[in-house]
C-alpha cells in the first residue's frame, strides 16, 4: 500500500539538508508507534542470506522549494507531499493512524502541521509493459575488493548493458526474502526518458550514492509490479530510493 502525507511548515518555510533522505528515514522510524513493528524494521527486517530488506521505501519530498547552495541546504514553502509505500499493510496503517490523530510534528527541530493523509493500494489493468516514473532516484551496484583488499563500490547507469539484469537480481532477493520462494518469471526494466541531468549524487550517512531519476520501462507480471511499486526497485530502499508511480 502506498501512503501520501500533506503537511505544511508551522513557521512558513522548512529548512533541511541538501541531501535529506537520512532526516526522512529518522522521521519515519520515529513515527511508527508499534514499537516491535519500528525494532523489527530498524534491526532485523527480512533476509536472504547475508542481506537485509525493510520492504518500504519512501519519496522525495514534493513542493516549492528553494536551493541555498553554499550552505547545502534546501527551504521549502507552502505545502509539501510526501509518499510512503511498504509491503507491510500494518506499517502504512500504523503511520497513517499516528499521522492523522496527531497532526503536528517536529521534522529536522522545525514544526510541521499534517494537513492530509490518504492510503491507496495500486490499482491499474494487467498490460505486457509499464511505464514508470520516478519519485526518488533509483540506484543499483555491485561491491567488491581491488587487488590491494580495499572495499570499491560500482553504481550502474540506466544505459549500462548489465542494468536490467541488476534490477531483476535485487527484486529476486527482494522476493525471495518476502515470500521464501524463487519467482518463476522475468522481470526487465530499460530507460525511456533519462538523460545525464537526472543523475543524482548524494550521501546518506557519509556514504556516497550515484542515483538516477528519470522514466523507464517495466515489463513485468502485475503480481511483480505491485510487489516493486511496494517496496520500491533496485538498492537502498529504506534509504529513499527506489520509489515510483506509474505513468498512464
Amino acid at each position: 500500500m502506498r501512503l501520501t502525507i500533506r503537511f505544511r511548515p508551522k513557521n512558513g518555510t522548512l529548512i533541511l539538508p541538501i541531501n535529506y533522505e537520512e532526516v526522512l528515514q529518522g522521521f519515519l522510524y520515529r513515527s511508527i508507534q508499534d514499537f516491535e513493528l519500528a525494532h523489527f524494521l530498524h534491526n532485523v527486517g527480512y533476509t536472504k542470506e547475508k542481506r537485509r530488506f525493510k520492504m518500504f521505501t519512501f519519496s522525495r519530498l514534493y513542493g516549492t522549494y528553494r536551493i541555498h547552495r553554499y550552505e547545502k541546504k534546501i527551504e521549502f514553502f507552502d505545502q509539501i507531499t510526501w509518499y510512503v509505500s511498504s509491503m507491510l499493510d500494518s506499517l502504512i496503517v500504523d503511520l497513517a493512524r499516528n499521522y492523522l490523530l496527531k497532526e503536528q510534528f517536529i521534522l529536522n527541530g522545525q514544526s510541521i502541521h499534517i494537513e492530509e493523509t490518504v492510503v491507496k493500494p495500486l490499482e491499474i489493468a494487467e498490460k505486457h509493459a509499464y511505464q514508470i516514473r520516478m519519485l526518488s532516484p533509483l540506484t543499483v551496484y555491485s561491491t567488491y575488493e581491488n587487488r590491494y583488499g580495499e572495499k570499491r563500490t560500482h553504481f550502474f547507469s540506466p544505459f549500462d548493458l548489465v542494468f536490467s539484469d541488476m534490477i531483476e537480481k535485487n527484486f529476486f532477493n527482494k522476493f525471495q526474502a518476502y515470500f521464501q520462494e524463487q519467482p518463476t518469471e522475468r522481470v526487465t526494466i530499460k530507460p525511456i526518458k533519462v538523460a545525464e541531468k537526472d543523475k543524482v549524487v548524494t550521501t546518506f550517512k557519509e556514504f556516497r550514492i550515484n542515483a538516477w531519476n528519470g522514466t523507464y520501462e517495466i515489463q513485468a507480471p502485475l503480481s511483480y509490479l505491485k510487489f516493486m511499486y511496494d517496496v520500491g526497485i533496485g538498492a537502498k530502499n529504506s534509504q529513499g530510493f527506489g520509489m515510483f508511480e506509474i505513468v498512464e
